[in-house]
């Protein structure tokens, strides 16, 4: 009733304020704008500034995991570099030692295969001299009994013996020369 119209004051209807209610309505505003302010402002302020924070509380610890993520990628890469460079240290160093060992080996085969052969040429060495030892002696011996029976009586048989022994050496001596 702030504007009523004014029937009864001759009506043409005119507006008239009442001076009441303008303060009742003033009294009535400043009551809901306090119990607003107070009650309902206030709790979504406080709400929105809570919500603000923990955003930025989200935010900053999605940074921080940003960068706890980034620094993690890079140590992983550092350690990943380092384990590639002690792999190809391992590979490098066992590939070596695989050679050495080859090539020890290889040492002890032709040391082993020259020593053999080495024993070869010495035990054919001795059974050729045993041989020809042999064969002089048979010879000398068959000469012997063959001069004694040409002659027919015995030969002494040490002059005779060194006889032909001085013979086989120089027929072995001339032997030796026609075959090289």
């Amino acid at each position: 009733m702030l504007f009523s119209p004014g029937f009864e004051e001759g009506g043409g209807g005119a507006l008239t304020v009442h001076p009441y209610w303008v303060l009742v309505s003033i009294v009535q505003f400043l009551l809901v704008f306090y119990l607003l302010r107070r009650f309902l402002w206030g709790p979504v302020l406080r709400t929105l500034r809570d919500r603000a924070a923990r955003i930025r509380e989200g935010l900053e610890l999605a940074e921080a995991a940003k960068a706890e993520r980034e620094r993690l990628k890079a140590e992983v890469e550092r350690l990943l570099a380092v384990a590639r460079v002690e792999a190809q240290a391992i590979a490098d160093r066992t590939t070596r030692a695989a050679e050495e060992a080859a090539a020890a080996i290889r040492a002890q085969a032709k040391a082993e295969a020259d020593r053999i052969r080495e024993r070869g040429r010495i035990e054919a060495e001795q059974l050729h001299d045993q041989a020809l030892a042999q064969l002089r002696s048979e010879v000398a011996g068959m000469v012997v009994l063959a001069a004694g029976r040409v002659l027919g009586r015995e030969v002494n048989p040490e002059q005779h013996r060194e006889l032909i022994e001085r013979s086989i050496e120089e027929a072995g001596a001339q032997l030796s020369e026609g075959q090289a």
